[in-house]
């Protein structure tokens, strides 16, 4: 699979999410037309991930918007998917970085092929629910972010929130591009589908369902809580 692994991932890939995760790191000097350059942003309900510092210039502030559509995963499909099941605690959202070690770049820089910005999360695990490792803590890598001027973000990557409870199906890191930058970090199992908000009156939330922990639980195989 041109982003990660399909079979794992079920990612049906898209003429704009081709170009765009594909043609987008191929991006050359008679490319630069997708990226669209935002007058003045609203960041009333970015996330932690998507605002940019305070230092920033908004006025040349450049988004590259990547976008998809998933093949819809069942629990099992989750559980089978993955390679570990977690509840935990968001920690940290660690700052952005270019995979390319780059500090920064120019809004008018060009992106070269293999460039993006990804964000890693720190998870403070509670429990595996499948195959437990040692650590109580785990790194979750998301592709999207802002650094200077630039800011990239898809709408198949989930969001994630300090302090926010969560449920993640999580898998090995198998995109090519990111794989073997920075530290051992895992990507969530069907991107937005993988990740759950777990509430205080016993639901598990994402974007496009609701259910109750209970059910969700008893759908997770080979569950060990360490």
């Amino acid at each position: 699979m041109t982003i990660r692994n399909s079979a794992k991932y079920g990612v049906i890939l898209i003429g704009a999410f081709s170009l765009l995760m594909v043609g987008f790191l191929t991006l050359s000097d008679s490319s630069q037309d997708t990226l669209k350059t935002v007058e003045q942003p609203d960041y009333s309900e970015a996330t932690t991930i998507d605002k940019p510092s305070s230092n920033v210039d908004t006025d040349k502030l450049r988004t590259i918007g990547m976008s998809g559509s998933l093949e819809e995963y069942s629990y099992d499909d989750l559980n089978n998917h993955a390679d570990t099941v977690i509840i935990g605690n968001v920690k940290e959202i660690l700052p952005p970085k270019w995979n390319t070690g780059q500090i920064n770049k120019s809004s008018t820089d060009k992106i070269k092929r293999g460039e993006l910005i990804y964000t890693d999360i720190i998870i403070s695990v509670d429990k595996y629910l499948k195959n437990p490792l040692s650590s109580n803590e785990v790194t979750v890598r998301v592709v999207g972010g802002t650094i200077g001027n630039i800011t990239m973000t898809s709408d198949i990557e989930p969001n994630f929130k300090p302090g926010e409870e969560v449920l993640l199906y999580l898998s090995n890191d198998t995109y090519p591009y990111t794989k073997d930058v920075d530290s051992e970090h895992f990507v969530v199992t069907g991107y937005v589908q993988g990740k759950f908000k777990l509430t205080d009156d016993g639901k598990a939330v994402r974007p496009d369902k609701t259910v109750s922990q209970e059910e969700l639980l008893s759908t997770i195989k080979n569950k060990s809580a360490v």
